[in-house]
């Protein structure tokens, strides 16, 4: 019998389906199977005086890059292992708990709060207000154009159901007229405030909670169209929507995930959509943060589990957007962000925070893109504050298969085999045994893991097998050696 793949984590689908994955801790789906997740490394950087509400990394036309975090009342950019206050005026924003958003138009460096002004910070040094732009809760930059959404302004009031756009290729342009294309319009269509905006080639896919829109350019004198495509799918924020290029994959209010290439938004969750519907908080379902990791293909959203009181993100899905796989790692964080690392060499070893020994370097793996020259590394902002790398080892990891078995024979159970590419440090774990699917399963403890074996010895109609292991690991799959009870 050859090894059973796994399919990554399947926790909504038939659990007797060969490959299937009923649970997962800090396990996410790579090209052949699945691996145990990063864990944070500390960058060295002081903690920010006040939570993280955002933070975003900013590509210049150089190719320079800058790092950005917000706070309630600042600005920060991340200068190796320095926070640089940029604020218009240091403390003086009035944002509050909103979350902070950012985007690149050009050389000009954005930043929205919901309750200031368009800020901006052209190539280097502090940000400042943009005279006359709306205050507004997103931004996003397509085509020539910067896009506001869920607005404030003298002049048309409070609009959360609002857009703007800029005048063309000048973020400094809002008054609105036909010559510049400087544009406003509001979103009747369907009730609700706006909630997303993301970019897709050349036009832009705007969301409400239960609705979404497609905004193509138009030219004078309409500017731009928003164009329904469903009244009934929606996001709950735009974090929750992740631009991969050719799509957006995003999280639907229903629970579901979604992917929209221009056409139609496709259901591509059915494997976890019942898991994330009693997982989800529906108080804190617009607390989402999330990053793309296009070094591995994959898409981190951090949200908030039903047992939450803090508003906080303490669980994680994973989607590997190659494969369609799914896999869970969980933190508690306050911002999901990204961080590109500079190239280590030997002169600097000693140079990288709280190092002084080959003991007390980073636990991170020879390969990891943390070691390289401009490297797009994922990266949060932890509960303490501070800014922390995803690329340290593997600690504690698990994920527990379906059900192995039939309804009518006995089974003997006599070994477990794992496939791993990369072997962990140690691999153990449990089976559950089970007479009928349904009611409650026997557990009984596993050796370790030897000579490529997990030893066991039991008689059962069902089993389901646990593996718990530490350190770094890449696993593609198990065979369980069964033989018909009573076979020779």
């Amino acid at each position: 019998m050859p090894t059973i793949p796994f399919q990554g984590f399947t926790p909504s689908i038939d659990p007797t389906i060969p490959g299937a994955v009923i649970d997962c801790v800090n396990m996410v789906p790579t090209m052949r199977g699945m691996r145990g997740a990063s864990t944070p490394t500390p960058y060295g950087n002081p903690a920010l005086g006040k939570p993280a509400t955002g933070a975003a990394i900013c590509e210049l036309l150089s190719g320079a890059y800058r790092m950005f975090a917000g706070t309630a009342t600042d600005l920060w950019e991340i200068v190796g292992n320095a926070n640089n206050n940029v604020s218009a005026t240091a403390g003086a924003y009035k944002g509050g708990g909103n979350p902070w958003r950012f985007a690149q138009f050009g050389n000009a460096s954005l930043a929205v709060n919901g309750a200031d002004l368009l800020q901006q910070s052209i190539s280097a040094g502090n940000f400042s207000a943009v005279a006359n732009s709306p205050v507004a809760s997103i931004v996003e930059v397509v085509q020539g154009f910067v896009f506001l959404f869920n607005t404030v302004d003298p002049t048309y009031g409070t609009n959360p159901n609002g857009w703007w756009c800029s005048g063309l290729y000048d973020q400094t342009n809002w008054t609105p007229a036909q010559a510049t294309q400087c544009a406003r319009g509001v979103i009747v269509d369907t009730p609700g405030p706006i909630t997303a905006g993301r970019q897709l080639g050349t036009n832009i896919v705007v969301f409400k909670k239960l609705s979404m829109f497609y905004g193509s350019y138009q030219g004078p004198p309409v500017i731009w169209a928003m164009n329904l495509i469903s009244p009934q799918i929606g996001t709950p924020c735009q974090e929750c929507a992740v631009n991969i290029g050719t799509s957006i994959i995003f999280l639907g209010s229903d629970c579901q995930v979604y992917s929209f290439d221009g056409t139609r938004p496709v259901p591509i969750g059915n494997e976890v959509n019942s898991w994330l519907r009693a997982n989800w908080s529906s108080m804190y379902q617009a607390q989402v943060q999330s990053f793309k990791d296009p070094q591995r293909f994959l898409i981190y959203w951090y949200f908030c589990s039903i047992q939450n009181t803090t508003g906080m993100p303490d669980m994680c899905l994973v989607y590997n957007y190659a494969t369609g796989k799914f896999g869970r790692a969980d933190l508690n964080i306050e911002v999901a962000a990204q961080s590109v690392s500079g190239q280590i060499t030997w002169d600097q070893m000693g140079s990288l925070p709280n190092v002084t020994t080959w003991d007390t370097l980073p636990q991170v793996a020879y390969n990891s893109p943390y070691w390289s020259q401009a490297a797009v590394v994922p990266a949060v902002f932890d509960t303490t504050n501070t800014y922390q790398s995803l690329s340290g080892a593997s600690k504690q990891s698990s994920l527990t298969t379906g059900w192995f078995g039939d309804d009518y024979d006995f089974t003997y159970i006599q070994g477990i085999l794992p496939r791993f590419t990369q072997a962990p440090l140690t691999c153990g774990g449990q089976v559950a045994l089970c007479k009928t699917l349904g009611l409650p399963a026997t557990y009984v403890q596993l050796p370790q893991w030897y000579d490529g074996e997990i030893a066991c010895d039991f008689s059962t109609r069902w089993c389901s097998l646990t593996l718990a292991m530490t350190g770094d690991h890449e696993i593609l799959g198990a065979l369980p050696r069964m033989e018909q009870a009573g076979a020779i």
